[in-house]
């Protein structure tokens, strides 16, 4: 026990002499000394100088973009641009002679590449623009990628030169130019409004069979010529007013064509010619634009048009509903009554209700109805020309157009509704929604020939004037749920 006792004494004896021992250590001083430790360089690249301290200094860069000298105590670190957005950091091994040894960190900014714009408007016209370089690193280059657009850096670089050739169409157009720096890329969109050219109408209709003219007035930025395909039109353009001259007509109805050409662009103006007294009324079909989904598409009711009205029979089991008209057959009008008006009775489990017409947009914005303050003084005006089918056959077309204006809004009328009453009078009280919907109304009467009947195999569909068929209606439930 003595002996173990003498050990641990001598251990801890030894330990605080080992401790006492520490008091003679000196740290050592790193001979090299350093101005900054670390520093930045610019994306465009560039030198920065560093002052150093110590005895046989060398220098080794630890990056290929980045090289480092020295001379004397001053240390130069240099880098070339940065050829992209991001930063990026390396250092520089300084030693001495003693061999101490130090990083100096560096860091290199990212490259900038913005346009005052990447969005140029420009007119139809032959022009020059500048769009500025907001910011860059390095050298711009530029290349269109538009046949009609050329683009330059201009010698400062501090805008881009764009050139716009005319545009001879009336459509507008969308240009690019690649502007480059570096690996970096922007592009510019060059968006050239349209040539200006427009036709008020692309129907001129002569509503009589003896010689007579007609109209149409041309907007236009470009010169404007004009070309008759039928030799019983004539046409001539003075300023912005197209006259078409038509010779008398023996035939029932007729259609030619009148080619106007502006710039690049051509457009066709349609000049039909029947006696409107004579060719009127008749048997058409009734057509309409359905939205139901999963049921888009034209459809057609088969309809007598007379002076006093439009007459259909949608449902099965009830008879004619007349939407009457008001024609003048000297002054050559149709227009159809006012909303609001009465159509007929429709039953249903037992319980008669009461349809009227209404309007509503079904195309440029939700079902609109007429509130029952609003329901004079407005009515659907019909035009009426003569179409030429695919097939070959001349049609009589009546087209409908007006507007209403409700709360100072005015509001296009694209739909006819059979507005659903529960007593016999069209109030917002009485209104229970429309039980029929006809979207982008018009008539056509029946072709003289048979090829636009039957184009389709199910043998009911017929041809319209755009090349599309319209289904009878009764192949499809057109209801409309009531609330």
């Amino acid at each position: 026990m003595k002996k173990i006792y003498s050990l641990i004494v001598f251990a801890i004896g030894s330990l605080t002499l080992a401790s006492c021992g520490d008091d003679d250590f000196t740290e050592k001083v790193n001979t090299i000394q350093v101005e900054k430790s670390e520093t930045t360089i610019p994306a465009a690249g560039g030198s920065v100088d560093i002052t150093l301290t110590g005895e046989g200094l060398t220098v080794a860069s630890a990056a290929d973009w980045l090289t480092a000298t020295i001379n004397g105590n001053v240390l130069t670190a240099s880098a070339t641009a940065n050829p992209t957005r991001e930063s990026r950091a390396s250092h520089i091994d300084v030693k001495a002679a003693n061999g101490d040894t130090y990083l100096v960190s560096i860091v290199q900014t990212g490259s900038m590449l913005a346009l005052e714009s990447n969005e140029l408007a420009a007119t139809d016209l032959d022009a020059s623009y500048n769009v500025a370089i907001a910011k860059s690193v390095g050298s711009v280059t530029v290349k269109s990628l538009s046949d009609w657009v050329k683009a330059s850096v201009n010698a400062k670089s501090d805008s881009i030169k764009v050139e716009v050739a005319s545009n001879d169409y009336d459509v507008a157009r969308q240009g690019k130019i690649l502007v480059t720096s570096g690996l970096l890329e922007d592009t510019l969109f060059v968006n050239q409004a349209a040539m200006k050219f427009s036709l008020s109408t692309n129907v001129a209709s002569i509503l009589s069979n003896t010689a007579g003219s007609k109209t149409v007035t041309v907007s236009h930025s470009r010169p404007v010529t004009v070309e008759s395909k039928a030799d019983w039109i004539t046409a001539s353009i003075t300023g912005n007013v197209i006259k078409v001259s038509v010779a008398a007509n023996a035939t029932k109805r007729r259609v030619g064509e009148v080619a106007v050409k502006s710039g690049k662009s051509e457009k066709t103006l349609y000049v039909s010619q029947f006696d409107f007294a004579d060719q009127f009324s008749g048997t058409y079909n009734f057509l309409f634009y359905d939205v139901d989904e999963g049921h888009e598409g034209w459809y057609y009711f088969p309809a007598d048009v007379t002076d006093k009205g439009i007459s259909i029979k949608p449902f099965k089991e009830f008879g004619a509903y007349t939407i009457p008209l008001t024609v003048n057959k000297t002054a050559r009008t149709v227009k159809t009554a006012n909303s609001g008006t009465y159509l007929g009775e429709w039953s249903t489990g037992g319980k008669t209700l009461y349809l009227y017409l209404a309007w509503g947009n079904a195309f440029g914005e939700s079902y609109m109805i007429w509130s029952t303050a609003a329901v004079t003084d407005a009515a659907s005006t019909g035009t009426v020309y003569a179409d030429r089918l695919k097939s070959g056959d001349i049609v009589t077309i009546i087209d409908w157009a007006g507007t209403w204006t409700n709360n100072n809004v005015t509001h296009q009328i694209d739909t006819w509704l059979f507005e659903a009453m529960v007593a016999k009078e069209f109030t917002t009280a009485n209104n229970l929604g429309f039980l029929l919907a006809l979207g982008k109304p018009y008539l056509m009467s029946n072709p003289e020939g048979t090829t636009a009947r039957y184009a389709n195999k199910n043998g009911c569909a017929i041809q319209l004037p755009n090349g599309e068929y319209a289904r009878p209606a009764v192949l499809k439930n057109i209801l409309r749920p009531l609330k």
